[in-house]
C-alpha cells in the first residue's frame, strides 16, 4: 500500500513540475519574448521605416512565433536592389534584418532602353542608357523586362549563353568585360577591356570556350604577352573540338595614335613604330630613304599630319611635306614590296 502511495506521489510531482516548466515557457513566449528592437546590416538605399513596413515587424509582436521566410521575400521582390533579405531573432528581444543589396553587372539591351541586371540574373531597373562600368549586352532580346523579376530570354540557346557566360565571370571573378555581343549567333564575341576580343563562333560549348578563353588571358598576362596597351583578339571557335586557341595582336590599333614628337613619330628617341629602319623587330629600308618610306604611301607616324601624327612644318630630309607626293617625280629607289612591319605577332595556346 505504501509502496503505490509512493509512486502516486513521485507520479504526481513529475506532472506538476512539467506543468509548472511549460507554463514557465508559454509564459517567456507570449509575455517576455517580444520584438523590442529591429536592426539592419544595410539598407540597399531605402528607408528602414520602408522596409518595416514591407516585412511587417512591429514592436510588441511576438518573437518566438514570428514567421520570417515569406517577409523576407517580400523584401527581395518589393525592392529591386535587394538581392537577398535574411532575419534573423536574437532572444529575448530583437530582430536583426540581414540585406545584400544588389549590383548592377549587366546592361541588356533591349526595345526600351537597357535593362540593369544583377549577378543572380535580377532585373533591378529600365533605363535609357548602359549602366556605367558594367558589360553591356547587345542581341539577347529579353522578354521578362519587370523589375525585381529574373531575366528571361525568348531563345534557350540564347539564355544558356549568357548563363554560362555569367557564371564563368561570377567564378573567375573577372572584371573589365565591356561588351558581350550575340546579335550573330555564328559568331558570338566578348570585349575584355576594350582591347581584347573574344571570339567564339557558334554557340556550342560556350561555358568551356569561355573559361579556356579567361585561362588563356590570364597565363598572357602574367607573361607580359599581353600587357594594359595590347589590342588583339583569341580566336576561341575551335576549343571543343582542337583544345586550341589563337591569338593574334592587332597591331594597327597599337599605333594608330602615336604620341607628339619627332618626324618619325618617336617622343624619347626609341623607335616605338615599325617604320622600316631594321629598329625594334621591323624590316629594315633598303633603299635608305630618309623618311623611312619605301612605296611613296605614309604608313608610319613621320611627323607629316597625317595618320594622326605631328605634322612637321618645315619639311622632311628629302624636302618633301607630303609623303604620298614624289617631289621629283622619278623616285624609284624605293622598293613597292617593302612595306614596313613584316612581323604578324600571332599566336596560339594549346591545353591551357
Amino acid at each position: 500500500m505504501r509502496k503505490k502511495k509512493s509512486r502516486a506521489l513521485l507520479l504526481f510531482n513529475i506532472i506538476a513540475f512539467s506543468v509548472v516548466v511549460i507554463g514557465a515557457v508559454l509564459l517567456c513566449i507570449f509575455v517576455f519574448f517580444k520584438v523590442g528592437n529591429v536592426t539592419f546590416t544595410s539598407d540597399a538605399g531605402y528607408d528602414e521605416a520602408d522596409i518595416r513596413r514591407v516585412c511587417g515587424i512591429n514592436e510588441g509582436d511576438n518573437l518566438v512565433l514570428l514567421e520570417t521566410e515569406s517577409r523576407e521575400k517580400a523584401l527581395e521582390h518589393r525592392f529591386p536592389y535587394i538581392e537577398s533579405a535574411k532575419i534573423v531573432k536574437h532572444i529575448p528581444s530583437t530582430i536583426e534584418i540581414e540585406i545584400t543589396p544588389a549590383e548592377t553587372a549587366f546592361s541588356v539591351a533591349c526595345d526600351a532602353g537597357y535593362l540593369y541586371v544583377s549577378t543572380s540574373g535580377k532585373v533591378l531597373e529600365i533605363a535609357s542608357q548602359p549602366c556605367e562600368g558594367t558589360t553591356v549586352v547587345l542581341g539577347a532580346n529579353p522578354t521578362n523586362t519587370k523589375p525585381s523579376e529574373t531575366i528571361t530570354f525568348g531563345d534557350d540557346s540564347v539564355k544558356e549563353v549568357y548563363n554560362a557566360i555569367a557564371e564563368q565571370m561570377t567564378k573567375n571573378e573577372t572584371q573589365n568585360v565591356t561588351e558581350i555581343n550575340m546579335t550573330n549567333p555564328y559568331d558570338l564575341t566578348l570585349t575584355y577591356d576594350n582591347r581584347i576580343t573574344f571570339r567564339f563562333g557558334n554557340m556550342n560549348g560556350m561555358s568551356y570556350k569561355m573559361a579556356f578563353g579567361l585561362e588563356m588571358l590570364r597565363q598572357m598576362e602574367t607573361s607580359g604577352e599581353i600587357t594594359e596597351e595590347t589590342v588583339g583578339s583569341i580566336d576561341l571557335s575551335v576549343v571543343p573540338e582542337k583544345n586550341k586557341a589563337f591569338y593574334e595582336e592587332d597591331r594597327t590599333a597599337a599605333s594608330a595614335t602615336p604620341a607628339p614628337g619627332d618626324a618619325a613619330g618617336r617622343t624619347d628617341g626609341t623607335d616605338s613604330t615599325a617604320n622600316g629602319d631594321g629598329e625594334n623587330g621591323d624590316t629594315a629600308n633598303p633603299t635608305g630613304d630618309a623618311a623611312g618610306r619605301t612605296d611613296g604611301s605614309d604608313s608610319t607616324a613621320n611627323g607629316d599630319g597625317e595618320n594622326g601624327d605631328t605634322a612637321n612644318p618645315t619639311g622632311d630630309t628629302d624636302g618633301i611635306t607630303d609623303p604620298a607626293a614624289d617631289d621629283s617625280g622619278d623616285n624609284t629607289d624605293d622598293s613597292g614590296d617593302n612595306t614596313g612591319d613584316s612581323g604578324d605577332n600571332t599566336g596560339d595556346a594549346e591545353n591551357v
